[in-house]
């Protein structure tokens, strides 16, 4: 395999990993705005599904998916933000889909569960060169030029 075609792979891995990781955390913003404007009404349904704490759960449900989403989108604080939405997709198999069978069309997990792990795969890969994490990161590390004026005049 040439040097081209490895460059074009690293691309489209990267490309790839973007979308996913932007898609998943447009949709799981999604769902946790519409829990923060329905506060009232989602502590109801916590009640009803049996999630200890109700009151202090739908906080946690709304930053786990709300602001992970955010950070997911922007790739900011990623494996954090990866991980609360992790958890929220957790409770919500545990708590809301487990019991109807793996199919969404009966309430079921499927659904929970790939977001589940789409979240998983930016726990332990992070947000890629395309996100604010690696645009902070390159920013703090020192340039190679710099590096050698400064030993130069040692």
């Amino acid at each position: 395999m040439s040097r081209t075609d490895l460059d074009s792979e690293r691309r489209a891995n990267e490309v790839t990993a973007t979308a996913l990781r932007v898609v998943a955390g447009v949709i799981l913003a999604t769902h946790g705005a519409l829990k923060l404007l329905d506060l009232h009404g989602t502590e109801n349904g916590f009640v009803q599904l049996g999630i200890p704490y109700p009151h202090y759960a739908v906080y946690l449900a709304i930053a786990g998916e709300f602001l992970g989403g955010i950070g997911l989108i922007l790739g900011l604080l990623t494996r954090i933000a990866a991980l609360g939405t992790l958890c929220s997709m957790a409770v919500a198999i545990g708590y809301a889909h487990f019991g109807h069978g793996l199919l969404a069309k009966n309430g079921g997990w499927e659904y929970p569960l790939v977001l589940a792990l789409v979240s998983l795969f930016f726990v332990t890969h992070g947000g890629g060169p395309a996100s604010l994490d690696a645009l902070f990161t390159r920013n703090r590390e020192p340039s190679r030029a710099r590096v050698r004026r400064v030993r130069s005049y040692a």
